[in-house]
């Protein structure tokens, strides 16, 4: 079994999206503003750290290992786990979220219908789902979720730079000092439990 890796790293702000090549894509990032401390925000990109929330749908039972497809974008997720915070699946009231690795996520959900790809009866509303979103918060004034530029994002790499994460742009405020740690468990990732 590998060791855990940790790697700490700092960069100045520009104001615009910041990729970070550090060999890995992370299970978990934190990103302090150094200059006037106003801003920390922390991602959970590794194993189940892509959040779809559902509600209603059909009496289709969604599971671990299932693909759901998008009804009007087309995005396709294989899921690593349902969540149900109310509802069953058999009522047709089930809501929740389904937990997805960056790597088994294809496209972008919008607000819209899904079906699985198992169901016999392609295009029937099998689960409604709002987006798919990344596990990131940060705190300032207050502790809220972020979205769009205020994320941290898994970053795959290109021919010429490793895997890593991105900073959103409205993270990397410019001239800012920004102090920032990312680490991946050992092995293939955490364990999500």
């Amino acid at each position: 079994m590998s060791e855990m890796q940790i790697k700490f790293g700092g960069l100045v702000g520009n104001g615009a999206a910041v990729n970070v090549s550090i060999g890995f894509i992370p299970d978990y990032v934190r990103v302090v503003n150094l200059t006037d401390a106003d801003k920390d925000t922390e991602a959970f990109l590794g194993k189940l750290g892509w959040s779809i929330p559902f509600s209603s749908g059909g009496t289709i039972t969604i599971a671990a290992g299932d693909t759901i497809t998008g009804a009007t974008s087309g995005a396709t997720a294989k899921i690593g786990q349902v969540e149900i915070s109310s509802g069953t699946f058999a009522g047709g009231n089930a809501a929740g979220f389904f937990l997805v690795d960056y790597s088994d996520i294809t496209g972008t959900f919008t607000s819209e219908n899904v079906y699985v790809s198992s169901d016999t009866t392609s295009g029937v509303d099998d689960a409604t789902v709002t987006a798919n979103v990344t596990i990131t918060f940060s705190t300032d004034t207050e502790v809220a979720a972020e979205t769009s530029n205020a994320m941290i994002t898994a970053y795959v790499g290109s021919t010429t730079y490793s895997p890593g994460f991105t900073i959103g742009s409205t993270v990397a405020e410019e001239a800012k000092r920004l102090h920032w740690v990312a680490m991946r468990g050992a092995g293939t990732g955490v364990t999500y439990v």
